[in-house]
């Protein structure tokens, strides 16, 4: 009777443990971004746009925390460290430079892309406001009406150039563009300094060029496992 009991399809499974918080000094997303951007801003409110967003990316951002890296390589054999040091200096020059400006069109087009959104959503609702103050004052303010209707052809003018301006080059597929070609490039930079295929066939100058070549058919849209395929847009 009691293992009856104890296995009745009404028991309750155990709640999962919650997630528990980041601990203090715990390392953060890897980002152009300046550092503390928003820190103490609501996590909804961090993906808000900017108005004033960078001119240019940051020219000493690196993929790696190269502080951090060399507290490791000091335990590691000389002629390694060696090794990985000048495979960091060769993707600083031959793919870093890319990935960051890939990184930072992808970053500038997504603020873009969000500013529109924001613009219709504003203009939207200052349309129906106008329209709904236009209807009450049928009624009771008839005077007031074209004062109205004047509010609702700027609404309708302000809507026409943001579609227009927004349609020319728009920013969602080339935020999709410059994103798929940023995060390319970031794997190529870690399947270079781990050696990894096609890498570990590969040796001195010829390992380099290899390097060089798919880093530039990445830049421009052809991806190396997928080559002569366009990037998206």
């Amino acid at each position: 009777m009691s293992s009856q009991i104890s296995g009745s399809s009404g028991a309750r499974p155990p709640s999962p443990a919650p997630t528990p918080p980041p601990k203090p000094g715990q390392p953060k997303f890897n980002t152009q971004e300046t550092a503390g951007f928003r820190e103490n801003w609501p996590a909804w409110m961090k993906q808000l746009p900017r108005w004033s967003f960078p001119k240019e990316p940051n020219p000493n951002y690196q993929l790696i925390d190269r502080q951090r890296l060399d507290a490791h390589l000091s335990k590691l054999d000389p002629e390694a460290v060696k090794r990985i040091q000048e495979d960091l200096e060769f993707l600083d020059h031959e793919l870093l430079r890319l990935f960051r400006e890939r990184d930072f069109q992808a970053s500038q087009q997504q603020n873009m892309y969000r500013l529109y959104q924001i613009g219709f959503m504003l203009l939207a609702g200052g349309a129906a406001l106008v329209g709904s103050l236009q209807a009450l004052a049928l009624n009771n303010s008839p005077d007031a009406v074209p004062v109205f209707s004047l509010l609702e052809t700027i609404v309708a003018l302000v809507t026409t150039y943001l579609a227009t301006i927004s349609g020319r080059e728009p920013p969602l597929p080339l935020w999709l563009q410059n994103r798929r070609r940023a995060e390319h490039l970031r794997r190529e930079y870690f399947r270079y300094l781990m050696n990894m295929p096609p890498y570990d066939v590969l040796d001195g100058y010829k390992r380099r060029m290899t390097l060089s070549q798919r880093a530039a058919d990445i830049n421009r849209g052809v991806y190396p496992e997928t080559e002569g395929e366009e990037g998206v847009g």
